[in-house]
């Protein structure tokens, strides 16, 4: 079933509306018909099952057949990330977004090659994260405000648990902080380096922040596979890669 986003004060009972790129996406795009059944989400957890009625120019009228309320608390992941080059962060926000991360942070550190806001990236992010929620059929987008500083993010950072990756980490694994026996923290907020990795100091200054280093193994792996990975790991640590 195709998937749309819409905007929540669009649905007013068992009435919906799609306007704008997602309209022209399935009309012109997908030239979906009166009739047809598909599926919305507003992007705050509520998932409807709804039926196209009419069209017309730039706009979609439907008819909401069934509503999902949102799902119950789960552990929340945020990943701390550094801005990468080129277009590796599109695919961080992808895949952290199709992995199910509930919020991602870009920062600049001292090292990152690029240090400063692009507000059409940001932009473009969080429409990266909208098209990845339709594929893996996720309700809720993940929080992906402006880019921030290190300093900022680590003052910032409010979960349960915070640690840090760093490829200099002799001593703490994964497993060591989240043990399988152990119940997860209700919050975890993880930190990625750039490319050329953290400069000197800022291990220290993260865990003056109360964040602790943590390896993910011997093998130096490209910053955006570190992420993607890292992240996948961390979900699957917390549950949240069970079914139901």
């Amino acid at each position: 079933m195709r998937r749309f986003f819409v905007d929540p004060a669009a649905v007013a009972g068992d009435a919906a509306a799609l306007t704008g790129s997602e309209a022209h996406h399935l009309s012109e795009v997908l030239r979906l018909t009166p009739g047809t059944e598909v599926e919305l989400f507003d992007g705050q957890g509520t998932i409807y099952r709804a039926r196209v009625e009419r069209l017309s120019r730039g706009r979609v009228e439907l008819h909401v057949l069934a509503v999902t309320p949102p799902a119950g608390a789960r552990p929340h992941l945020t990943l701390g990330v550094a801005l990468l080059t080129g277009k590796k962060m599109d695919l961080v926000i992808q895949k952290a977004t199709e992995l199910g991360v509930d919020a991602i942070l870009p920062y600049v550190s001292r090292h990152c090659s690029v240090k400063e806001r692009n507000a059409n990236k940001e932009e473009r992010w969080q429409r990266i994260a909208v098209e990845a929620c339709k594929q893996c059929n996720r309700p809720v987008p993940p929080h992906c405000p402006g880019v921030t500083d290190f300093a900022t993010l680590i003052a910032s950072a409010r979960a349960d648990r915070r640690i840090v990756f760093w490829e200099q980490e002799k001593r703490h694994t994964l497993a060591d902080l989240l043990p399988a026996a152990a119940p997860p923290p209700a919050s975890l907020i993880a930190l990625f380096g750039p490319e050329g990795g953290f400069a000197g100091g800022e291990i220290d200054e993260a865990v003056a922040a109360g964040f602790t280093p943590v390896s993910l193994g011997r093998r130096i792996l490209r910053a955006e596979t570190a992420v993607i990975s890292g992240g996948a790991i961390l979900q699957y640590l917390l549950g949240n890669l069970a079914q139901g």
